[in-house]
């Protein structure tokens, strides 16, 4: 029965989105928006002591494509949650035949597919400007999207256990999110940055999977050539996803428990 319960929440959420279709036309004029932004930026930008594959035009657009799908795994399980609580639908949703971890998936599915649309868009429209992709190995693009959104989806779900026990809006997400576009080598390489804010980069998990996406897109490298980049990505994601599912549970116990589910 958990099967059909997923299915059924993902096509209530494409049902809203698909209601809402002005947001499909705005969401493209942004993501054209944005290419013609940091083509023309470019222009103005060099990036000291630092090899950039494809210029910085390249760099950037790179990065805005894995922020979104960040933003999208950080985000997707506390959003949902809070609208179905402010619905109050919250108790009903989580009380349904499909295990948590289903419905976890269900939240970010439809949004990381929507993510991958527009990723699609701001790249051609890269290309149409004059940007150069190498991609010879889709496998790899596959693998390090894959590793990368678990990594993330991980924090999203903790951020969502915080919401189920404490009613709010959890505070860490954008703070989370901030920091890991200062320090993950979205806009600018982590080398620029002094010392000690270089480090602690590579404690990140977006650094790798920066570094990833733009050795596959850009310099067609594959999964032979990507070791430094897919070890410290799945010890990540093997990290933290257990962590997010037993902090998930043991919220979910503890709302039960004192019937939190049913507040909004």
């Amino acid at each position: 029965m958990s099967g059909p319960a997923v299915a059924a929440v993902l096509r209530r959420d494409l049902r809203l989105a698909l209601s809402y279709r002005l947001n499909f036309l705005l969401t493209a004029g942004s993501s054209l928006f944005s290419a013609v932004l940091w083509f023309y930026l470019s222009a103005f930008v060099t990036v000291r002591g630092t090899e950039v594959p494809g210029g910085y035009f390249a760099f950037v657009m790179t990065g805005t494509v894995l922020l979104q799908y960040v933003t999208a795994a950080l985000h997707g399980v506390s959003r949902r949650l809070g609208e179905e609580q402010a619905a109050g639908t919250l108790e009903f949703l989580l009380s349904s035949p499909a295990p948590p971890w289903g419905l976890l998936l269900a939240s970010v599915l439809l949004d990381l597919l929507l993510r991958t649309a527009d990723a699609l868009l701001l790249l051609g429209a890269g290309a149409a400007l004059g940007l150069e992709f190498h991609l010879r190995h889709p496998l790899a693009l596959l693998v390090i999207a894959g590793l990368s959104v678990a990594s993330f989806a991980a924090l999203g779900i903790l951020a969502g256990s915080f919401l189920l026990v404490f009613q709010r809006g959890e505070p860490v997400t954008p703070l989370v999110g901030g920091l890991l576009a200062l320090l993950g080598g979205v806009f600018f390489p982590p080398s620029v940055l002094p010392p000690f804010l270089a480090a602690a980069a590579r404690l990140l998990p977006l650094s790798y999977a920066a570094d990833g996406l733009r050795a596959v897109l850009l310099e067609g490298k594959g999964l032979a050539d990507l070791g430094g980049v897919l070890l410290p990505l799945a010890f990540f994601a093997a990290l933290l996803l257990p962590l997010s599912f037993l902090a998930f549970a043991s919220a979910l116990r503890a709302a039960r428990r004192y019937g939190l589910l049913g507040r909004y």
